[in-house]
């Protein structure tokens, strides 16, 4: 990371990514970039939830954009489904998007978005704010930054059967990985009830936990349907990002309806319109994933977004017969970090194998 961050810092001091740009503008190269933040928030010691979800400060959140807007057009969620049924796009498009629904989504980024006139598509887990259920991995890390004990054991017997079978139960409270190990683990457990895991990590670290706290914390940290109908209101789009934030690879066949539909149908209820728009957890892609894309067309989804670093070709209609065309299934993203440096955050736009691999995406 440290040679693509230094040759990066050399072509944005040099103006050769500028001039890259500017070229790349002028022939339209049918190439789309697109953002993917979280949180935007200033971080301080004694921040009591998971620190890595903060993908930029106010400050570099607005230079941010206003990098991008020396060399890029920014598109919404509309532009970007009609350029894949055929429509053109401007020169150097890319597009703004968001994860999860914390409340700086509203209170923080909201007043630079309009500020400098950037549309941006916000994701929304829907289960956290209709039921003001704290996000999982804020759970554990609010659980982790509260405990006392040196040592957290699971349970031997544990109320889900597949929270018992866990080959690892044992976690050192004060390591600094800790966090990521627990957040790796639900990640790639199959059908892990993962509000059971929650429940007897919290009874091991000997921290009081239950639906009060929960929901005191969630209120605190996530937004609300009238911030959502506010933002839809100032022109931003919202898109699904399922219903309990499960990686879509560890949800049963059978439920998948219940995590895809069920958002669909939430989103729809509160906001009005129609909700074409899904980002997936975590952003595995599932281009090989024919249960998740079938489940995708059933619940009445036109384009699902990945994590996958990069950007994405997505050609004019008289070009498409000679290159693969886009699949609207598998939309890359471009991931952002606090610790990210300006140059690397646009070297990414520019030259896409600069593309940033962020292991803590949510």
């Amino acid at each position: 990371m440290a040679v693509r961050e230094r040759i990066a810092d050399v072509l944005y001091r040099t103006g050769a990514l500028s001039a890259f740009m500017r070229v790349r503008g002028m022939v339209k190269v049918p190439l789309v970039s697109i953002y993917t933040f979280h949180h935007i928030a200033d971080y301080h010691a004694d921040y009591p939830f998971d620190p890595g979800v903060a993908d930029a400060t106010p400050v570099q959140f607005r230079r941010q954009l206003e990098t991008l807007l020396r060399w890029a057009t920014p598109i919404s969620l509309d532009d970007l489904l009609g350029a894949l049924h055929g429509k053109e796009l401007p020169a150097n498009p890319v597009m703004i998007t968001f994860d999860d629904g914390y409340a700086s989504n509203h209170t923080t980024a909201l007043p630079i978005l309009k500020s400098l006139g950037v549309p941006a598509t916000f994701f929304i887990a829907t289960k956290f704010i209709d039921e003001r259920r704290l996000f999982w991995w804020e759970c554990l890390a609010w659980i982790l930054k509260q405990t006392k004990q040196q040592t957290l054991v699971l349970p031997e017997h544990s109320a889900d059967p597949v929270v018992a079978r866990l080959p690892q139960r044992r976690f050192d409270a004060r390591s600094p990985k800790v966090l990521r190990e627990l957040t790796d683990l639900v990640k790639n457990t199959q059908h892990m009830n993962i509000e059971v895991f929650v429940q007897e990590l919290a009874q091991a670290a000997d921290v009081e936990w239950h639906l009060a706290i929960e929901q005191r914390l969630a209120n605190d940290l996530l937004l609300t349907w009238d911030q959502l109908r506010s933002m839809v209101g100032s022109g931003m789009a919202v898109g699904s990002h399922t219903h309990s934030h499960r990686v879509l690879q560890t949800v049963p066949v059978e439920e998948l309806q219940h995590e895809l539909a069920g958002s669909r149908a939430i989103l729809q209820r509160e906001l009005g319109g129609t909700i074409d728009a899904i980002a997936y957890p975590v952003g595995r892609r599932i281009q090989r994933e024919q249960a998740i894309r079938d489940a995708l067309t059933t619940a009445g989804y036109r384009v699902g977004f990945t994590n996958a670093s990069g950007v994405n070709m997505i050609a004019p209609p008289a070009l498409r017969n000679r290159l693969a065309p886009a699949d609207p299934f598998d939309v890359r993203r471009l991931a952002t970090d606090r610790t990210m440096s300006d140059a690397m955050f646009v070297a990414q736009m520019a030259v896409p194998q600069f593309a940033y691999v962020y292991p803590g995406n949510l």
